[in-house]
């Protein structure tokens, strides 16, 4: 099983979803931001996810204690705001290993969710480009930089090493 089919999913898009909502432009969950986590914690942050699942898991925990039982997905959107901004002050009730204390488990699922929103499409979040697209960012090398990146690929530089034949 992968690190994300061990996730409490609901949990992981609805923080996503707080983390950065959808306004004009698609949120978190929509641009994909649920996949990069997933791919991220099952390839290079992978002895992150066992922490992080276990952060999710207290996350519902101080949902269920501070509001009438419900989960962290089950809550409004400012219900949820709000508990993020308590645990974010330092503010928990249950007890977060010292090792994952939730201001660091929050900052770290706060840098996932950017990652997952502003990273290249190929790396698994940015849906279509769609946050690229939100800031006016253009991916296209200028022309004149391509010409740059033609002259220093690997071929002309070991044509044009000291010592080359080519000199």
């Amino acid at each position: 099983m992968s690190s994300i089919e061990a996730f409490p999913s609901a949990t992981l898009r609805a923080l996503l979803d707080r983390l950065i909502p959808a306004d004009d432009f698609p949120g978190c969950i929509a641009a994909g931001g649920e996949n990069y986590v997933g791919r991220q914690l099952s390839g290079a942050c992978a002895a992150e996810a066992t922490g992080l699942t276990h952060g999710l898991a207290l996350l519902d925990a101080e949902a269920k204690r501070r509001v009438s039982g419900k989960p962290f997905a089950s809550l409004s959107p400012d219900q949820q705001d709000s508990l993020l901004r308590e645990l974010e002050c330092g503010r928990a009730c249950e007890n977060w290993p010292a090792e994952l204390p939730a201001t660091v488990f929050l900052t770290r699922m706060v840098d996932l969710a950017h990652e997952g929103f502003y990273a290249d499409p190929g790396n698994g979040g940015n849906r279509d480009a769609v946050s690229w697209r939100m800031i006016g960012y253009d991916p296209r090398l200028p022309a004149n930089l391509s010409a740059s990146a033609s002259r220093l690929s690997p071929e002309s530089e070991s044509r044009s090493a000291p010592g080359s034949a080519s000199r």
